[in-house]
């Protein structure tokens, strides 16, 4: 089935490329093979980068996906990875993109929101459940549906899908349950979704920047935040705030994203390589961030000084739909949060 699934979104976005090349493949040969581009045999440097941590699943992930492209290129097209936020944030990132800067980046839908707004309905709080949801969601046809969006929209395409890991919540003050957390300082990404999500449940979000998050609960400008298992360890969050409450309110669905103008400018054979080097690339990297979040999970809890506590989150279902129905409206994506919530447990 996962074949299947997997050739069907190559095919896609293998579509996409073939319209933005229409005009190209309209030009004479000697222009196709380099006049004014990169002459045929010359190799292709593309430039990718993430904000996470050296070594975690993302970086590891995009690590596999530049082995895959030299191997299936025969060394033609070759990947530079940069981790740790070397080439900004994700918003920058995403913007580099769109200006032709930059080629590859994994972006959060949140990151992505300020361009295409209704990819946030990706990372709607206490929407994706679980991990078998999140499948059918990156393999059928919502995700091409909003692939599709996304590249009319900015310029940039999805190619894969990382991600896997179960976003937790955790505070600079001890917190059992959804009601200790009323009130509360709370940093989200710049997006209204979830601005207005974590509004829903009690929570008083603000926007901090993902590399200046450490010293903001170190401080107080913030009093919690939310994030995987594996990204709480890696950046130590979990120094300034001990206080892990388990709500699982996100498995996470993270684009892995490639600026149109890159596509445009690889010839149709090294293309295709490079997409079916991202589709493997996504499944080993999800494969490998759900292991190693679970894994890490279990690490914290551990750890002295540091508690971990399972919160009833029952309730939050009710108190969030109203804000996932608005926002769907809105976008005209009544019908995509229906099949969503069906996919659930």
């Amino acid at each position: 089935m996962r074949t299947t699934t997997s050739a069907r979104r190559r095919a896609g976005v293998l579509l996409v490329a073939a319209a933005l090349t229409a005009s190209v493949a309209a030009c004479d040969q000697d222009a196709i093979n380099g006049e004014g581009g990169e002459a045929e045999g010359e190799p292709h440097v593309l430039v990718a980068g993430h904000q996470l941590a050296a070594d975690t699943p993302f970086d590891l992930g995009l690590d596999e996906f530049a082995r895959l492209v030299e191997e299936k290129t025969d060394g033609q097209v070759t990947v530079e990875v940069h981790p740790n936020a070397e080439l900004g944030t994700e918003t920058d990132m995403f913007q580099a993109m769109q200006s032709g800067t930059m080629d590859i980046a994994i972006v959060a839908p949140g990151s992505i929101a300020e361009f295409v707004p209704q990819v946030s309905i990706l990372s709607m709080p206490f929407l994706v459940t679980s991990r078998e949801q999140r499948d059918e969601i990156i393999n059928g046809p919502i995700a091409e549906d909003l692939a599709t969006s996304i590249e009319e929209a900015s310029g940039v395409v999805p190619m894969t899908y990382f991600g896997g890991g179960i976003r937790q919540m955790f505070f600079t003050e001890p917190a059992e349950s959804i009601d200790d957390i009323n009130g509360r300082l709370f940093r989200v990404q710049p997006s209204e979704v979830l601005t207005d999500s974590f509004s829903a449940i009690g929570l008083e979000p603000t926007v901090v920047a993902y590399n200046e998050l450490y010293n903001a609960l170190q401080t107080g400008v913030v009093g919690g935040a939310e994030n995987e298992s594996v990204f709480i360890e890696s950046q130590k969050f979990y120094e300034p705030a001990s206080n892990i409450l388990i709500t699982n309110h996100e498995v996470t669905i993270r684009p892995v994203m490639i600026a149109a103008s890159t596509l445009e400018e690889l010839p149709e054979d090294l293309r295709a390589a490079v997409l079916e080097a991202a589709d493997e690339a996504g499944a080993y990297e999800r494969d490998l961030e759900a292991t190693t979040d679970d894994e890490q999970l279990a690490g914290l809890a551990a750890l002295d000084g540091v508690t971990v506590v399972e919160a009833d989150t029952s309730g939050a279902f009710d108190m969030v739909q109203p804000v996932w129905e608005q926002y769907a409206a809105e976008w005209g994506m009544e019908d995509t949060l229906q099949q969503i919530i069906d996919l659930r447990d």
